[in-house]
């Protein structure tokens, strides 16, 4: 028979010769043994980890009829074929070969036709992640809904580039790196049953460079018997695998420690000149760095040096590693975008080599030394403070100035916090007025131009401005005038009294409608009120703008006013928005309502100030209007002028002529209008 690989003859053919992932083991010999075979498997993880060998493994084991706590026997007829790849029902295919949409086709169409030898039929598929997307789509619903007794045993080394269909219908098994001692001790018992003679050191090399593989183990390990037939010796496992001799980056390491630059590129050219990549000095580096340095801490050798060599290294501090470490995997980032990568590791090396101990080692010394450091440098750093007190205090007597000091505090007074400055809210003023005037100049169109364009006025405003206008509305708008209902009296306040706030509405306003408005602002809560009000004065000036007197300071304050009570039949319509609007503000206060408590509750006295020429507005009137005296008598009909109180015959009847005097004692003369029925 011709030679086979090492990793050929020494696959494992049952799952208790599988080295590592005893988890899967375990569970697929349970699954055999209870018969709970699932028709999906998934098995991903690194290369040389076992794959493919227990695919193999289970295509056996669910078809042997000799199985063995869950392994197969490998000695029926059914085992001996599978082995081979001489059973037509188990079916393996190379998917980076076929990964085409007519290759699952054909695999679809086979599918439907059962075993024709063993139980199962099973179709391993290797490297499955280079299936292309249609085969996926393909293998979709087979792989979702096979035919009875059908097995797909799935294999990939990356498998994030399997589409998440795919792996929500299988069954998915991580195959782990095998460790390093694992593979030495693998690779010993193959030497032994082979019988050649082996270095231990040269063992733990090649498993180091498997990097978790037992197939790349095997192969380094048959070319390492090629190159030394009678001994796998450490000098045939450095050259088999490129790795570098521990001793040559041994002294490398103290050449650095020492700053023997000279010494230390001697050691790089060497290296190089024999073949080995920059790429790998610089990873083999880092791994001697930390294994030297998990052995001060560790009681094992972590190293495959001797406990000799380590003695010529026991000056070097643990800090230095930690700075070699840092540097070098700096530096193996940055040779990865060299195109001169020997030349960037010759000037690294002079760069490290000719450092100051201070740069390189935080700290060479014990741990007492070290604290006995921190010491002496903050006492140093007390004596410049001090040296610097002692020079303004001589400056400061020199100078003829008296020197002040001050007791030291004691530790143990209580601290109180500071006093926060109390802040007092702007608060928001109604402006009556100013709402009556933007009613008088309002339009409709003004009305319509400024509503739809709000949003984007508020969307100029900066954030922190544009809460405030978050829950307005736009009532009514004219002749340069904008009447804006808000929501809350706190954000109301805030913008009647911030300037900023103003000028900023301001410069939104004419940058989106293209001219100058001004803005008086009501609340939610007192509109209603507003609009019956505003709507009975029109109705008593004939249905034209109620008139109001010119302020003569802009200055002013604003003064709140009470509304008068309305009947609930003079309630406006939502969709009846008066006509005006504007900012101006009135100098004189809105007269309050006052309610004589002597009269029945369903007796309003209403007593308004009525502005020049009201009198004469609603002697004119078309309509009648209701009138309430202060005795809660109701009149109809059209009011006469109302008489003075020089002019004014008073009743014979004492008790009337002395509530009125005490009417005008209370209210004042200019305030009251006196109608007769005659």
């Amino acid at each position: 028979m011709s030679y086979q690989a090492l990793y050929r003859v020494w696959r494992p053919q049952t799952f208790d010769e599988m080295i590592g992932q005893d988890p899967i083991k375990e569970t697929l010999k349970n699954a055999v043994k209870n018969q709970q075979i699932s028709h999906a498997y998934l098995f991903t993880g690194p290369r040389g980890t076992g794959k493919t060998s227990a695919a193999k493994i289970l295509a056996k084991a669910v078809n042997c009829p000799n199985t063995q706590d869950g392994n197969p026997c490998n000695e029926c007829d059914l085992c001996q074929r599978i082995t081979q790849g001489l059973l037509s029902d188990v079916v393996e295919i190379d998917a980076a070969s076929n990964n085409g949409v007519d290759e699952i086709r054909n695999l679809r169409d086979n599918v439907r036709y059962a075993a024709s030898e063993a139980t199962y039929k099973v179709y391993i598929i290797d490297e499955v992640h280079m299936l292309t997307t249609g085969a996926f789509n393909a293998l979709l619903k087979t792989l979702e809904e096979p035919p009875e007794r059908v097995i797909f045993i799935l294999a990939t080394t990356e498998p994030h580039k399997i589409p998440a269909t795919i792996l929500s219908r299988v069954q998915r098994y991580d195959f782990q790196r095998i460790s390093e001692t694992d593979i030495a001790n693998h690779l010993a018992h193959i030497l032994e049953h082979d019988q050649v003679a082996y270095d231990s050191e040269a063992l733990a090399l090649i498993a180091r460079a498997a990097n978790g593989g037992m197939r790349d183990s095997l192969s380094l390990l048959d070319q390492a018997i090629s190159y030394h037939p009678e001994k796998v010796t450490l000098d045939a496992a450095l050259s088999v695998s490129g790795s570098l001799s521990q001793e040559a980056l041994l002294a490398y390491i103290e050449a650095i420690y020492q700053h023997q630059v000279e010494a230390a590129l001697a050691i790089v050219r060497e290296q190089l000149s024999e073949g080995k990549q920059t790429a790998r000095f610089i990873e083999e580096l880092i791994l001697l760095s930390r294994d030297l340095l998990l052995s001060q801490y560790l009681e094992k050798n972590q190293t495959l040096l001797t406990d000799a060599q380590l003695e010529t290294i026991e000056a070097i501090p643990a800090s230095f590693y930690y700075q070699m470490i840092e540097s070098l995997n700096e530096t193996q980032n940055k040779l990865r975008f060299s195109n001169q990568p020997q030349v960037y590791l010759e000037i690294f090396t002079v760069q490290l080599a000719s450092e100051q101990p201070s740069q390189l080692v935080s700290s060479s010394a014990t741990p007492q030394d070290s604290e006995l450091v921190a010491q002496v440098v903050q006492l140093k750093e007390h004596l410049t403070q001090l040296e610097s007190k002692v020079e303004q205090l001589a400056q400061s007597t020199q100078q003829g100035r008296a020197v002040v000091t001050s007791e030291p505090v004691s530790s143990e007074q209580p601290l109180t916090p500071r006093e926060r400055p109390n802040h007092q809210a702007a608060t928001y003023q109604l402006d009556q007025s100013a709402v009556y005037h933007v009613l008088n100049e309002a339009t409709h169109q003004g009305r319509k131009q400024v509503k739809s364009a709000w949003s984007s006025i508020v969307g100029q405003l900066p954030p922190q401005m544009r809460r405030l206008f978050t829950d307005s509305e736009v009532i009514t708008a004219g002749n340069g005038y904008i009447l804006l209902r808000l929501d809350s009296a706190l954000y109301a306040g805030e913008i009647q009294h911030e300037m900023q706030v103003q000028q900023v509405l301001q410069q939104a306003i004419e940058q989106i409608l293209a001219e100058s408005y001004k803005v008086v602002l009501v609340l939610s809560s007192e509109w209603p009120t507003l609009r019956q009000q505003y709507k009975v004065l029109r109705d008593q000036n004939n249905n034209q703008p109620i008139p109001l007197r010119d302020r003569e300071d802009e200055n002013e304050p604003k003064n709140e006013t009470n509304s008068p009570e309305l009947s609930n039949e003079s309630v406006m319509a939502p969709d009846e928005e008066p006509s005006s609007f504007d900012i101006e503000v009135s100098e004189e206060p809105m007269n309050d309502t006052v309610r004589d408590e002597s009269v029945p509750e369903e007796s309003t006295v209403e007593i308004r100030d009525w502005k020049q020429g009201t009198n004469e507005a609603g002697a004119n009137a078309e309509n009648e209007v209701e009138y309430t005296d202060i005795f809660g008598t109701v009149y109809q009909g059209e009011p006469e002028e109302a008489t003075s109180i020089e002019t004014m015959q008073f009743s014979e009847d004492p008790e009337e002529d002395a509530a009125i005097r005490e009417t005008i004692n209370l209210f004042g003369e200019e305030n009251i209008s006196f109608h007769y029925d005659r």
